[in-house]
């Protein structure tokens, strides 16, 4: 689908002004909206989804005094210095410029799905064994835990991730949720819900558990919370060309872009 390069900016922006009420609660995250950069990080988790910059907007002059500010950003916090080129971002010679520096192209690339009418989200039948309920404090772990395992990433850092996602349960327009299957925690997903815009991000379910209808139940959830809050549309972004974007297209999801990872060596 043709979508504007205005709308690409305005919609990476409207992501990140998003997280602010989050950021503002959460130890150890830092959020930088300006209108040539947007920057995060977090001490606690060393990704590149943490930590990067994105949206930048600069010309051929004024492009590496920018990409020495961010490298300086990140060096001094000990984190490697990583940057997500989108269709939006000046000068369109930006690629080149990265890799001059010393910047190397990650293979992957993320899409950016966007499904325009959030109250007509198309699901699969929702199992009666699936439930799915917004956690409260007492949950922050058990969301960690599942997250983790879904991601295949170390268990030892349930404990900083619950620490870390703790103060943002029970905020306006922010719903953590937990998928359960007979009882046992299976999946997760965070909403945040923005102006029109329901921002979906950490959602995951345990391997091999993933043919349960799990997510179905995580979408259907969902779909009637933001509807409810306002959200005509919803946000993911997944890795472009893996099954689960295609499963989204399925579901009425669009591909508005595609951004590419470059880490500097």
């Amino acid at each position: 689908m043709k979508v504007s390069i205005e709308d690409m900016a305005a919609l990476e922006r409207q992501n990140y002004a998003a997280m602010q009420p989050m950021v503002a609660v959460t130890p150890g995250v830092e959020l930088i909206l300006r209108d040539d950069v947007i920057i995060t990080s977090s001490q606690v988790f060393p990704t590149p989804d943490a930590n990067h910059a994105c949206l930048l907007q600069a010309t051929r002059e004024t492009a590496p005094d920018l990409i020495a500010e961010i490298v300086e950003h990140f060096t001094s916090r000990n984190l490697p210095p990583t940057i997500f080129v989108s269709p939006a971002c000046t000068p369109e010679v930006l690629p080149d410029l990265l890799v001059a520096q010393g910047f190397v192209r990650q293979k992957e690339q993320e899409a950016w799905m966007v499904l325009e009418q959030a109250k007509d989200w198309v699901q699969a039948a929702v199992s009666g064994q699936v439930n799915v309920h917004a956690i409260d404090q007492s949950e922050a772990l058990t969301f960690a835990g599942v997250f983790l395992k879904a991601f295949d990433l170390p268990e030892e850092f349930a404990a900083p991730m619950a620490e870390v996602l703790s103060p943002s349960i029970g905020l306006p327009g922010i719903f953590h949720y937990v998928a359960t299957f007979d009882g046992q925690p299976l999946g997760v997903c965070t909403v945040i819900c923005h102006q029109d815009l329901a921002i979906i991000g950490s959602a995951g379910v345990i391997a091999g558990r993933r043919g349960l209808k799990v997510f179905s139940g995580l979408t259907a959830r969902i779909s009637v919370d933001a509807y409810a809050a306002g959200c005509r549309r919803a946000l993911l972004q997944t890795t472009a060309g893996a099954p689960f974007e295609r499963f989204l297209r399925i579901a009425g999801f669009k591909t508005y872009f595609t951004r590419t990872c470059y880490t500097l060596a």
